[in-house]
């Protein structure tokens, strides 16, 4: 199943988002966009994932979203715009 983890860790708790980042890019994560990043995983991954992200973040403010969006609604998923990696050119500083 495709899930999409989103977060919303405030800057103080850098080293949280830090090893969150980490975690889910180790767990296959791509990145979407910043603290957004979509996951394939098994049902028994879903649980590793989720017990590993509980773990992560215990102790920091900020909060972890995990969606489950369906088939259909990936379908109806339009992307306006190009990034500018898509495209090939180098990222600004």
């Amino acid at each position: 199943m495709r899930i999409v983890v989103v977060y919303d860790i405030p800057v103080e708790h850098e080293d949280y988002r830090r090893r969150l980042r980490e975690y889910l890019k180790n767990f296959g994560g791509k990145f979407l966009q910043l603290s957004v990043y979509e996951v394939e995983v098994s049902k028994r991954e879903l649980d590793e994932l989720i017990r590993g992200v509980e773990a992560i973040v215990r102790g920091c403010e900020g909060k972890v979203k995990v969606l489950f969006p369906c088939r259909s609604c990936y379908e109806k998923i339009r992307q306006v715009g190009v990034r500018l990696r898509e495209l090939g050119a180098e990222e600004s500083p």
